[in-house]
């Protein structure tokens, strides 16, 4: 148990290096759910364009709703 609670350079340096890596892990590396909101994003301003602009509609950014519901606009 005294190995446990000991405090070294060794431990002292890897604790450092564990936590700058938490923190700059994701200024290089992108999150599975980033990519995926990313994508679904490309989706819909893709469909935007071919489908709904043409019919004057457009359905607006999920992310600004906290995906709780999808808004569909209608234009005159």
């Amino acid at each position: 148990m005294d190995y446990a609670d000991r405090v070294t350079w060794k431990i002292v340096m890897e604790n450092i290096i564990e936590t700058l890596t938490i923190y700059i892990w994701p200024i290089f590396f992108s999150t599975h759910y980033q990519r995926a909101v990313r994508e679904l994003l490309t989706f819909i301003q893709a469909e935007n364009m071919k489908v709904y602009y043409p019919n004057n509609l457009s359905i607006s950014d999920p992310v600004k709703a906290a995906f709780l519901f999808i808004e569909i606009n209608f234009y005159d």
